[in-house]
Order: C-alpha cells, then sequence, then structure tokens
C-alpha cells in the first residue's frame, strides 16, 4: 500500500518516521551511484551491535529489491561494518575499460573478465587485513589518480579534492563535478518525496 503521508501523519509506526531519516541520508550520500555516474560507494555502518543490526536491516527494506543499485555488506577484521553500493551498469563499464582491466590483473585480479568474480576478489580484499587501495578504480575515480596514490604513476601530486589528483586536475574535477552534480539532483529528490515514493522511483 502506497503511503503519501510525508511525514505529516501522528502515526508513530509510520513508514516515513520510523525509517525514512537514516535511509535518506544513505541515499543522499550515494546519489551518485544510483544515477549511475559513480560505479560505487562504501558506507560505514556506526553504532553498537544492536544499532548496527537496525541500520543493515533498513537497508536491505529499501535496497533489497532496488532496480538501480545493488549492495553487499563488509565484515572488516575488525570488527566493523560497512557496505557496498553498487551500480552494477556503471560498474561494468568502468571494469571493461582496458586500462584499469590490465592494471586490476596485475594486482591478482581474474585474467579473464567476470562481473562477480571480480566482485568476490574486491570483497576478499575488503575483509582483509591490508586495504585494497585500487578501490578507487571501483570507486570511479580516474586511473591515474589511482596509479598515483598507489606509487604506480609518474605524474606529479596536485591537489586533493574528495581524493588525491595526480597529473592534469581538469580530468580529475570533470569526474569529480559528475559526482558532485548527481549528489546535489539526489538531495532535491529526497527532499520533496518521501520514503515509499522513493522507492518506486529507486
Amino acid at each position: 500500500m502506497k503511503i503519501d503521508c510525508k511525514n505529516k501523519c501522528e502515526n508513530k509506526n509510520c513508514e516515513n518516521k520510523t525509517n525514512s531519516s537514516y535511509i535518506k541520508r544513505i541515499i543522499k550520500l550515494i546519489g551518485p551511484v544510483i544515477l549511475g555516474s559513480k560505479p560505487s560507494e562504501i558506507v560505514n555502518i556506526p553504532g553498537c551491535p544492536e544499532e548496527k543490526i537496525i541500520k543493515l536491516n533498513e537497508i536491505e527494506a529499501f535496497f533489497g529489491n532496488c532496480k538501480k543499485v545493488k549492495y553487499k555488506i563488509i565484515n572488516v577484521h575488525d570488527g566493523s561494518k560497512r557496505v557496498l553500493f553498487i551500480n552494477e551498469k556503471s560498474m561494468n563499464r568502468r571494469l571493461l575499460d582496458k586500462k584499469c582491466r590490465n592494471f586490476l590483473r596485475f594486482l591478482g585480479y581474474p585474467r579473464e573478465y567476470n562481473f562477480e568474480a571480480y566482485m568476490r576478489e574486491l570483497m576478499l580484499r575488503l575483509e582483509s587485513e591490508e586495504f585494497p587501495h585500487e578501490i578507487g578504480i571501483f570507486l570511479g575515480y580516474p586511473l591515474k589518480d589511482v596509479l598515483g596514490f598507489m606509487g604506480y604513476g609518474k605524474q606529479e601530486f596536485v591537489e586533493v579534492c574528495s581524493w588525491r589528483i595526480y597529473g592534469d586536475k581538469e580530468v580529475s574535477y570533470k569526474i569529480y563535478n559528475s559526482f558532485l552534480r548527481d549528489k546535489m539532483k539526489m538531495h532535491d529528490l529526497v527532499e520533496k518525496m518521501s520514503i515509499s515514493e522513493l522507492k518506486d522511483v529507486i
């Protein structure tokens, strides 16, 4: 049943009151993933174990059957939890880039590209004690910046936006601005719609 009270009703059990605040924050954060400019985003799940369970249940309730975004729970070796939100279409496009794929193969990812195999390898690394700095590729950062950060690139460090930029900053800011644009678009959408309305369109 569609709920269209838009947080104005007095029902304390209303879906829009009980879970909209946290889920709406998530949606704003991963706007570029939802809209496709960014392949993925990692979100930390804060709180005590009980609070983490509640938050993960809310994520499952909203994103479990989501058409545009899938998610994977990262059980970090130190006991904390993160969630990797993925736009499969955008991620496939990113990983089919020959230069990105060749670098990932160099780092030990499967020789033959398969989406699920690459995601499994990434998850194994995200749950290990050594953080995989190649995550930048999966997050949609320019390859030149990922290479520079990992010490493989020949271009000099220039400055920091949301990540460390190496070499031509115009290339990096073009990508950064696309992320920012989609984040603002989703922010505006979230402010106008109820949680149920958002679930219908995401």
